[in-house]
């Protein structure tokens, strides 16, 4: 299955046969030529004017793969027609998108009517279970091709998550309730499967990386980050190693995802912790997060797919009356730093030892939640904020002088109560920029609830 290939459409131009049939024609084509200028793959297309039209479009259409279907109303039209083509497709997203009238040279407004056949077929597709979308556009105005190809990237996107491929080594580290998931319900649901590895397979493959792998990749940190104390050339040799041997399952795989399970693995068999190894890994094409946090990779792979750009996460630290300070100890992506990376030896204790990516990270509006599951569905936990630079602190525990550890202090749109009641988990997920109502509408096409306090 080739998860790269553009999304594929099947567009059905809707009118009535008592219409003027060279008009009809001209919108349709029209709308048919703006579709194909996207990033779209249109794999059928036919009119739909008659009962018999819509008939063969069903025929036509029931052994062909779609990733959505563009019901376009030229005109009004008769809702049982186009049923016909959509009723064997059920799990398709079906774009509704109705043409204007035009105002004529006297000052009246002709109308198609377009409104009210998509107002005729909406109800029942609602009432069927269909995912649909309308778009309207306005007498005398360009159509709105932006909300059009909005809509179609959500489509891919959703498609994407599906295809999506997860990888795990481990299993919910320290025994945490909020990272463990069931496999069955994802793959039933959400169309994922996750793949869990052994950790000896990962061990065995940092042996075998090739030295020249493990020198370039180590000359390379040296040159673009900042060391802020001593890092020894064995630690940098084992933390370089594990990114290697991650990155090579990874590209093994294919994987969209991957996280190692830190505490009660990698520092108890390595005696390192992978939060390097991890921000290396992380980027658009490649979510990342610690602890095996399986509903927590999801988001981030859900957020990716979204915005085209890397997500990350974070973890509750204090609470203020309208803030929350959120950070990782070690962890972050290239696409969050704000300047040079900056790195550090860094042990906790006497067991958790090795190499924490400790750059300040990049301010600006975040959206970001949690997928997880609750009454029997998943549910995605949505909200938005403003991330500003934190106040000085630092985790009790670290050796002094303790670390900055990578954090934001997130200026809250929900009451701080209520989102301490509604917070699905320690770890959220974000991405830059303002994306809650496409995330919504992503969810409501991935059969996920939003909620959104």
């Amino acid at each position: 299955m080739d998860r790269h290939r553009r999304i594929r459409a099947a567009v059905l131009g809707l009118g009535d046969a008592g219409y003027p049939q060279d008009d009809l024609q001209r919108i349709i084509r029209c709308a048919r030529d703006a579709i194909a200028r996207m990033d779209v793959d249109i794999v059928y297309e036919r009119s739909i004017i008659t009962d018999d039209d819509g008939i063969a479009a069903r025929e036509d259409l029931r052994d062909r793969a779609v990733d959505v279907i563009v019901a376009h109303f030229a005109s009004w039209h008769i809702t049982p027609y186009v049923m016909h083509a959509l009723k064997e497709h059920k799990d398709v997203p079906v774009l509704l998108w109705g043409t204007g009238g035009r105002t004529d040279a006297a000052g009246t407004l002709r109308s198609p009517a377009s409104a009210a056949g998509i107002t005729a077929l909406a109800p029942l597709l609602k009432s069927m279970g269909y995912r649909y979308h309308i778009v309207l556009d306005q007498p005398d105005a360009p159509a709105r091709l932006d909300e059009v190809g909005g809509f179609l990237k959500l489509c891919d996107a959703a498609r994407q998550i599906r295809e999506s491929r997860v990888g795990l080594v481990g299993y919910a580290d320290m025994g945490l309730f909020t990272c463990a998931y069931d496999r069955q319900e994802v793959f039933a649901e959400l169309g994922i499967d996750i793949e869990d590895y052994y950790v000896s397979e990962i061990m065995r493959r940092m042996d075998e990386c090739p030295r020249e792998e493990v020198e370039r990749a180590k000359e390379e940190i040296r040159r673009t980050a900042h060391f802020q104390n001593e890092i020894a050339d064995s630690l940098l040799d084992k933390c370089v190693r594990l990114y290697c041997a991650l990155r090579w399952k990874a590209d093994q795989r294919s994987l969209d995802a991957i996280s190692i399970k830190c505490i009660y693995g990698v520092t108890k068999c390595m005696g390192i912790n992978p939060c390097l190894a991890q921000s290396l890994l992380a980027n658009k094409d490649l979510s990342v997060i610690c602890e095996c946090d399986a509903y927590g990779l999801l988001t981030l792979v859900i957020l990716s797919k979204l915005t085209g750009r890397t997500s990350a996460f974070m973890e509750h630290y204090e609470a203020f009356n309208d803030a929350l300070l959120v950070g990782v100890c070690g962890f972050i992506p290239s696409d969050f730093i704000d300047g040079q990376m900056e790195l550090r030896a860094t042990n906790l204790g006497e067991s958790i030892k090795g190499i924490s990516n400790v750059s300040k990270v990049r301010t600006g509006t975040v959206t970001y939640g949690r997928l997880y599951r609750e009454d029997n569905r998943f549910k995605m936990f949505i909200t938005r904020g403003e991330a500003q630079r934190p106040p000085k602190w630092t985790e009790i525990g670290w050796a002094e002088p303790t670390p900055d550890f990578p954090s934001l202090l997130i200026k809250l749109e929900t009451p701080l109560q209520t989102y301490l009641d509604m917070v699905p988990g320690q770890h959220i997920c974000m991405a830059y920029g303002d994306w809650k109502a496409e995330l919504t509408e992503l969810c409501g096409l991935l059969g996920i609830e939003a909620v959104c306090p």
